[in-house]
């Protein structure tokens, strides 16, 4: 009695960590992208134009960014925790975590390229006395940024992948979700292979794979979250439950 209520009350923890970071981390998908010009061809008056004009939004973006690295950590340790219930000592519970880990990088590397003059205006640099060709070299980076934001699915690809395979064997979450989470981690995987293939019209899979990866974590996340309601009301341990509600 006392090992199931702990894994009732471990469980239900989970379910909350993973239905708040889930539905708050979606919520960032709704955050304003910025476009700038070309890279190839932008000058350095365009280049001073546009972060003049985007600084708010670069900012809020910036922070943005950097509260998502925490929501998807706790996200996907919370889903790997969910399954160690289930599976204990499973191995797709590992490789959750690992691509959270991954994602979380994607979040860190593109946001300090797209960002990296927030560093010159915290000291205090004013951006019409830096040199063109220097600040022509910061705004670059944010080429570097695009592919390997681009290269960064496979790491949502291990994420919806792994949870998925696990859900499909243990109910964790309905069926459906399940299935949808699969087809969203093969269009992530087609479309990043296509991406480094250079073949325009399967690369244009990637966006599936993108807006499907948000998608998913608030389907998952409000399933979560209603899982520890109506737990609690029940005093049922999720962990054992097979309701794919």
């Amino acid at each position: 009695m006392a090992h199931m209520t702990t894994n009732s009350t471990a469980a239900r923890g989970a379910l909350v960590a993973a239905a708040v970071s889930g539905v708050l981390y979606a919520a960032g998908a709704f955050l304003s992208q910025m476009s700038g010009p070309p890279v190839e061809t932008a000058t350095a008056d365009q280049i001073r134009s546009f972060l003049a004009d985007n600084d708010t939004t670069i900012r809020v973006t910036a922070a943005g960014s950097t509260v998502a690295m925490v929501l998807v950590m706790v996200f996907t340790v919370s889903l790997a925790r969910l399954i160690r219930l289930r599976e204990p000592g499973s191995a797709v519970a590992d490789l959750v975590v690992g691509g959270g880990v991954l994602v979380a990088l994607w979040h860190w590397v593109v946001v300090a390229g797209t960002s990296s003059t927030l560093v010159q205006a915290l000291d205090g640099t004013d951006l019409a006395t830096v040199n063109d060709a220097t600040l022509r070299g910061w705004y670059g980076l944010t080429n570097f940024t695009h592919l390997f934001g681009d290269l960064g699915m496979i790491g949502m690809v291990v994420v919806v992948g792994g949870a998925s395979i696990s859900a499909v064997r243990t109910g964790l979450f309905a069926r459906w979700t399940a299935w949808l989470g699969l087809f969203i981690a093969a269009c992530g995987l087609l479309g990043t292979l296509g991406i480094t293939l250079a073949v325009p019209s399967l690369s244009n899979v990637w966006f599936g794979g993108i807006f499907g990866w948000f998608l998913w974590i608030f389907i998952v996340g409000v399933t979560c979250g209603r899982r520890a309601i109506r737990s609690r009301a029940l005093d049922v341990a999720p962990a054992v439950s097979v309701d794919a509600a």
